[in-house]
């Protein structure tokens, strides 16, 4: 059965939270978890390191390519160019992707207590914290996951170029180069990893759960006080954020791959040029013939940053 949390009515008495109401709280847990992967927490993905494999992708190009004869060989007959070699291929750079999928311990029946929130019982007619992981899920934390992978986004990551803007205006923090494309002579494209971390206008309004003992301030009945709901708040730090760390494999996993697996989070491409140019020179005493990488990049393989279902 589902419960919802408790919030008091303006009137010093008890009422359920509606879904609505949760919205708030929900955008606050999902602000801590991109935070949390922002500063290389748990669920942060990284190019390297010692976590677990993702995928991989490799950066290659075209070469220049020559050959060589000397103009004067022991036979003393004067040789002429050699033919032309063809131009060459080389791998530049291989990255390798890991993500950090440890979770924290579940939480303690003491966090529950001092740092959760209420819900009434209508089967035995009695308000209780909120005491399994799987009661937030119903209401709050299984949300968060929907809106990371197709909402407002926020908590979760992209790769692209330049910042994104899917899911909404909002803050996406640049990660660092995920994936570079160089070229003989076409440039070099960088693509970064971005995670967004907050939305422009914060969504929902401020509705506050409450819980059986103070986190600061508010109103107070009794042992019954409101809980504050923003990110660094003891509900959301103690209670909502590890629980939601907590189900990761139910969504926020990634991988690298070269086929779309879940939710496409950004394309990334390893190109080179294919053209030659063929070309002759002498440097006393050697006849060179030269192939030369030409003409625009294109596509060798195409990669997709992956959140899987």
């Amino acid at each position: 059965m589902t419960v919802f949390p408790l919030k008091f009515d303006g009137s010093d008495s008890l009422q359920d939270m509606t879904s609505a109401e949760l919205e708030r709280v929900i955008y606050y847990t999902q602000v801590a978890y991109s935070l949390q992967i922002s500063g290389a927490g748990n669920g942060h993905v990284n190019v390297g390191g010692g976590d677990t494999a993702i995928g991989s992708a490799s950066d290659t190009s075209s070469t220049q390519q020559t050959n060589i004869t000397n103009r004067i060989v022991n036979n003393g007959i004067i040789e002429g160019y050699p033919g032309f070699p063809g131009i060459g291929s080389e791998t530049d750079a291989t990255y390798s992707y890991t993500q950090d999928r440890a979770v924290p311990s579940a939480v303690s029946s003491a966090n529950f207590n001092v740092n959760g929130m209420l819900f009434y019982d209508s089967a035995n007619d009695e308000i209780e914290p909120f005491s399994t992981e799987a009661q937030l899920a119903d209401v709050i934390t299984d949300q968060a996951i929907t809106n990371m992978r197709t909402g407002d986004e926020v908590g979760s990551y992209r790769v692209s170029t330049s910042a994104p803007t899917n899911g909404g205006a909002g803050t996406w923090t640049d990660k660092g180069t995920f994936f570079s494309d160089t070229t003989f002579s076409a440039g070099t494209t960088t693509y970064k990893l971005w995670v967004k971390t907050a939305l422009d206008s914060v969504p929902g309004s401020d509705v506050f759960p409450v819980g059986l003992d103070s986190d600061g301030g508010g109103t107070a009945v009794g042992n019954i006080h409101q809980r504050a709901i923003t990110n660094t708040s003891r509900l959301v730090q103690n209670v909502l954020l590890p629980a939601l760390t907590r189900k990761m494999s139910s969504g926020l996993y990634y991988s690298v791959a070269t086929s779309i697996s879940g939710i496409n989070r950004g394309t990334f491409t390893d190109t080179k040029q294919t053209g030659t140019s063929n070309s002759n020179q002498f440097v006393n005493p050697q006849y060179r013939s030269i192939s030369t990488p030409t003409g625009t990049a294109s596509t060798v393989t195409t990669y997709y940053l992956n959140m899987l279902a």
